[in-house]
């Protein structure tokens, strides 16, 4: 039967599709207790990032959660196509086939360009459903192409071609949409309700976290004297999400001017000199970039080096190291002997046993006014915590 080829491709393309999508949700639901990274590679793929932010929702239901349905019911029409003697039915049903293919592949494409142009990650698990639903398209067109029993493919393919393009063209639409609205309604304009009504899932989980007691000794101070919100931040140089983090703050920060203030601590994931890491695990050089900025401090340069240090990642070798005091001005012999002296280490053991009081076990690891954020914040989440902090 010449349906079989095309409706057993749909069949399995909507069963992988299923099991990406299954995974997808099983990650989601872990990610609803706490924000904390999961199903991570690096810095660059990461579904953490993506299934945290305001996009992984339609109508406040996960998408995943949507995708587990369509794929069931790609693969029952499937079925049906493949199986109905009826010829209309057949018809019918790998006609509506191929119109859901091409809005799920619409849909895909917005999400793809989402991902890396705002989100600036990738999911790993999103992608295999990227690519599942191009399959579709093509396997559907093909279906219905079959069902309809004509043999002028040409004109056919044509048609459903010029379809497919109207779908990338609605994505595009729906890219630029979502942008001029984000644009549109600046963070820091928002009340607290319009907060919540933009992103409940953030509320909920945001007031949900619990508050720490965060006055601590030492650490790095920029912003406002006299804050309305302090955001007390446990980072690594070498971990990616903390260069996440630290690209979220450069972004939202400058929105609140003299509202917030930001308290930087070391927690290098480095057996070195962190306790907590077993010998030979972690990073390489977290230790010796997080000396190598306190000997910056003393300098009264550390928030140049430690932006420069992040900007750099991950080339922390103890020449990089030289290279980048140079870059902020430091008086190399000076700086060379900070680096060899027991006084840089002493600084970062105590950010490092005030980490552990605080149970901290991850980088990053974000306070606001006290409240545990556990993850790299994306600008949007940064900026909705400063607005609920801000009003209290």
């Amino acid at each position: 039967m010449a349906l079989k080829r095309p409706a057993i491709a749909t069949l399995v393309l909507a069963l992988v599709g299923f099991l990406a999508a299954l995974q997808l949700a099983h990650t989601h639901a872990q990610l609803r207790q706490t924000i904390v990274p999961g199903c991570d590679v690096n810095s660059t793929i990461s579904c953490s990032v993506v299934l945290s932010s305001e996009y992984a929702y339609v109508f406040g239901i996960p998408i995943a959660w949507l995708a587990l349905l369509a794929y069931l019911a790609f693969a029952g029409a499937a079925l049906l196509v493949w199986r109905t003697p009826s010829a209309q039915r057949r018809r019918q049903v790998a006609g509506g086939l191929f119109i859901a293919a091409v809005a799920s592949f619409a849909f895909s494409a917005y999400l793809a360009i989402v991902s890396v142009f705002v989100l600036n990650a990738i999911c790993p698990f999103c992608t295999v459903l990227y690519v599942v639903n191009l399959g579709l398209l093509v396997a559907t067109a093909r279906l219905a192409s079959t069902a309809q029993g004509v043999r002028r493919e040409q004109q056919t393919w044509q048609a459903r071609a010029r379809l497919a393009g109207v779908g990338a063209a609605v994505a595009l639409v729906l890219l630029g949409g979502t942008l001029a609205w984000k644009v549109g309604a600046a963070i820091d304009t928002l009340t607290p309700a319009e907060v919540c009504e933009r992103d409940p899932d953030f509320c909920e989980k945001y007031q949900a976290m619990p508050i720490a007691s965060v006055d601590l000794p030492g650490g790095h101070v920029k912003g406002s004297a006299a804050p309305k919100v302090t955001i007390v931040e446990f980072s690594d140089f070498e971990c990616g999400h903390c260069q996440k983090a630290y690209a979220s703050l450069k972004e939202v920060l400058p929105r609140f001017g003299k509202d917030v203030q930001v308290r930087f601590h070391h927690y290098p994931l480095d057996s070195a000199c962190n306790p907590d890491i077993p010998a030979g695990r972690g990073h390489r050089y977290a230790c010796l970039a997080a000396m190598a900025s306190e000997c910056a401090g003393e300098q009264d340069k550390f928030w140049p080096y430690h932006d420069l240090l992040f900007d750099s990642q991950p080339e922390f070798d103890r020449d990089s190291l030289l290279a980048y005091a140079d870059q902020v001005g430091l008086d190399r012999a000076r700086f060379t002997a900070c680096l060899e002296s027991d006084a840089a280490r002493a600084a970062v053991a105590r950010d490092v046993a005030a980490a552990q009081r605080l149970k901290i076990e991850s980088t990053p690891t974000v306070f606001f006014n006290g409240r545990t954020f556990r993850g790299a914040p994306t600008a949007t989440m940064l900026g909705y915590a400063i607005q609920l902090e801000r009003a209290r």
